[in-house]
Formats: C-alpha cells, sequence, structure tokens
C-alpha cells in the first residue's frame, strides 16, 4: 500500500509534466511508479479507455486526468464541431479531477484549451469566463508564462468582440510579463497582437514600434528554425497592410514582395499554403490600385483569383 505522500509525489510529477505538455511521458511516469499488478491494465489503457474501469481510487483519477488532458489538446487542434465539444468536455473533467488531486498548476491549460474551443464554436462569452478564470489560477500560482499567454489570448478575443480598449489592456499586460520572461518566439507573438490593436485605436506610433519589433525577433527566429518563416511572413504582411494605410506605399511594396516569397517558398513544400499565397496577390493588387499602376494591379488581381480557383478546384476534389 503506497503512503498518501508517494501519491501527492507522483501527482505533482504528472502535473509538472503536463504543464510542460509532455502527455505520453505523463503516461509511462504513471505507468513506471504503479503497483505491478496494475502496470498492464494502465498500458492497456493508452488505447483502450475502457480499461480505465478496472481501476479505482487514486489511480483512475490520474489515469482520468491523463486521458481527458490529451482528448482536450487533440479535440482543439482538430477542429470540428463534434471535437470543439469534446475539448470542453474533456477539459472541463480533467479540471474537476485535477483539483481533486491538488493539481491547481494544470488547470489553467485546461481552461485555455477549453476556451479556445469555445470561441472557434463562436460562443465568445463563454470563452471570456474561462479566460478570466483561469487568469485568477495563473496569479494564485504565481504562473507568470501561462498568465502571459492568457493575457494575449484575451487581447485577441476582445479585439474580435470590439472591445479594443479592453484588448490593449491585456496585450500590454502580456507584453510586460513576457519582456521581462525574455522568450522570444511569445515576445514576438505579443508585439504582433499589440500592433494590430493599436492600429485599431489609431495609435500609430506604438503600432510601428511593435511592428518594427516583432519583425526583427521572427527574422532572427527565422534564420535558427525554419518554422518560423511563416510567422515573418505573417508579420512583414501585416506591417506592409499598415504602411499602404499611411501611404508608404513603396516601404509597403517592399514588405509584400518579401512576404509572397515566402509564402510561395512554402508552398513548394505544402499546398495548403497557396491561399496565403493568393491573399498575398490581392494585397499587391489593392496596393497597386491605390498607387494608380493600374497594369500592375489588374495582373496581381488576375493571379489571385486564379489562385483561389485553383484552391477551390481541389477542395472540390478532396471532398469527392
Amino acid at each position: 500500500m503506497l503512503k498518501i505522500s508517494v501519491f501527492m509525489e507522483i501527482a505533482k510529477k504528472v502535473e509538472e509534466l503536463l504543464r510542460g505538455g509532455r502527455i505520453f511521458d505523463a503516461f509511462e511516469f504513471v505507468k513506471e511508479n504503479a503497483p505491478d499488478e496494475l502496470k498492464e491494465t494502465i498500458e492497456k489503457s493508452f488505447k483502450d479507455a475502457e480499461e480505465l474501469k478496472k481501476l479505482d481510487g487514486f489511480w483512475k483519477k490520474i489515469m482520468l486526468i491523463l486521458h481527458f488532458a490529451y482528448a482536450s489538446q487533440d479535440a482543439v487542434e482538430r477542429n470540428d464541431r463534434q471535437s470543439l465539444v469534446s475539448c470542453v468536455v474533456s477539459s472541463v473533467n480533467a479540471i474537476k479531477l485535477s483539483l481533486e488531486l491538488g493539481m491547481k498548476k494544470i488547470t489553467p491549460l485546461l481552461m485555455r484549451n477549453a476556451a479556445r474551443a469555445l470561441i472557434m464554436m463562436d460562443m465568445k462569452e463563454n470563452a471570456e469566463r474561462m479566460y478570466v478564470e483561469a487568469e485568477k489560477v495563473c496569479e494564485e500560482t504565481g504562473d507568470e508564462e501561462m498568465l502571459a499567454a492568457i493575457d494575449n489570448d484575451l487581447a485577441t478575443l476582445y479585439y474580435d468582440m470590439g472591445k479594443y480598449n479592453e484588448a490593449k489592456v491585456k496585450a500590454e499586460e502580456a507584453l510586460e510579463i513576457r519582456r521581462r520572461l525574455e522568450n522570444r518566439e511569445d515576445l514576438a507573438e505579443s508585439l504582433s497582437t499589440a500592433s494590430e490593436i493599436y492600429v485599431k485605436l489609431g495609435e500609430f506610433d506604438n503600432a510601428e514600434n511593435c511592428y518594427v519589433e516583432a519583425e526583427k525577433l521572427y527574422r532572427e527566429l527565422a534564420n535558427e528554425r525554419e518554422s518560423f518563416k511563416l510567422n515573418l511572413a505573417i508579420v512583414l504582411s501585416n506591417f506592409a497592410m499598415f504602411r499602404k494605410k499611411l501611404g508608404r506605399y513603396t516601404e509597403a511594396e517592399k514588405m509584400f514582395l518579401e512576404a509572397l516569397d515566402i509564402f510561395q517558398e512554402l508552398e513548394k513544400i505544402d499546398p495548403d499554403f497557396s491561399q496565403f499565397v493568393a491573399s498575398a496577390y490581392r494585397h499587391l493588387g489593392d496596393l497597386y490600385r491605390e498607387m494608380k499602376e493600374y497594369v500592375k494591379a489588374e495582373e496581381y488581381y488576375k493571379l489571385s483569383r486564379e489562385k483561389f480557383r485553383d484552391i477551390q478546384k481541389r477542395w472540390e476534389s478532396v471532398a469527392s
């Protein structure tokens, strides 16, 4: 019979692994530390949730948390209605069990998954409430990294809801924390979020400063890892639209063309990036129309139309 202190140590380690996104490592850790007579059942439960019925007490609860946590993360990534509902249900169940076992530090992560699913289900008020609860838990546990992620999500949510002043407050709170934590990827994300909000509020100097810093960080990150090229292209495109808005057409053109080059490079690797290429063509068409270069404008509009038609045909062929 294991002592309560051992159960607490296991729960604490599982909490740490889940907080770090290491769900499968958490499964392995539980299996390794379970009594010998339960190891086979726990092993089988990885693939067959019905095996969980053979467990009870602490082991059943800890394994249910792992299953619900996995379902929560997996479902939100699938993005279909049934999966999104599953994400919310799994997250709520995992939250209840984690609180029973004193694993409070993973509840904001689960709440964040649920909130994202609720947003995609167009239940934004419910998502807001979930985020606010997650904020409170982060403040209680001192989890600044997760607090900044939630505040950044809230800023985006408030922006989508037209609550621009509330969005600004949350974006700046996220920025303050992420500057202190010095994680370049997270900081670049918050700078990109803040720049869009500042543009909407007409705070163009603040927007410019955020765009410049975000571009610099994403260039550094893209030089280190190919996966950041998409982020760089998106921030370049957004920055270009901002400069177009201010009538700085030459600067905007240079950025749009660089973004297009990156999108086309990514399209060669994965056809799903075609939609970014099509949008980039359209943005260039809009730019040249404003510059009164109508021949160039029509050229890019034509490319955009053709690209969107190709995308539509591909989707239709997949659907059939």
